[in-house]
């Protein structure tokens, strides 16, 4: 009988993981349009853009990659980074890596560059909504809230684009 406490364990890690950097990135980004209403048209306007943005072609998108090469997301602490997210480091020493994405050929690695994909493709859309709620948060003096924003965008989605970019570079080694 196989045992599914491991993978389920890895699960509650993933989504521990996820919670919490989606409540700590997030909670500026409500708190500001709880105060200035999402009655605001720029509220609207930030949304629809990021949404655009978002639905742009993966060819497009893909203009807006650091490097082509992997050592240079190694050289700004890509990897360390790497231990604090979901499927990282953390979450599969704690559960000896059972129940992680094997990618064993070229069929299961393009379906993960799918996946990366989408990942990327959701931190583009937070990217900018959060760019563009910083922008309208200083433009009308809530510094603090500016501040706290830009921190949260850069950690929430700047970072984890770098880190699909990275793990793209990887993969696609497989695939060719």
């Amino acid at each position: 009988m196989r045992n599914t406490k491991k993978p389920y364990k890895r699960d509650i890690l993933n989504q521990i993981i996820n919670f919490f950097w989606t409540t700590v990135c997030f909670t500026p980004v409500f708190w500001f349009w709880f105060q200035e209403g999402i009655d605001n048209i720029y509220f609207y306007v930030s949304l629809g853009v990021a949404l655009l943005f978002g639905a742009l072609p993966g060819k497009i998108l893909s203009k807006f990659t650091l490097s082509a090469d992997k050592k240079v997301y190694e050289k700004y602490g890509i990897k360390f980074i790497r231990k604090f997210v979901q499927n990282g480091d953390i979450v599969n020493s704690r559960t000896n890596g059972l129940g992680a994405p094997s990618i064993k050929d070229k069929a299961k690695a393009k379906e993960y560059l799918k996946t990366l994909a989408m990942y990327e493709r959701y931190h583009w859309i937070c990217l900018i909504f959060f760019l563009l709620t910083t922008i309208y948060g200083f433009f009308n003096e809530h510094f603090l809230f500016g501040f706290s924003i830009l921190a949260a965008n850069f950690l929430y989605n700047l970072i984890p684009i770098f880190l699909q970019q990275y793990n793209k570079i990887r993969i696609k080694k497989i695939v060719d």
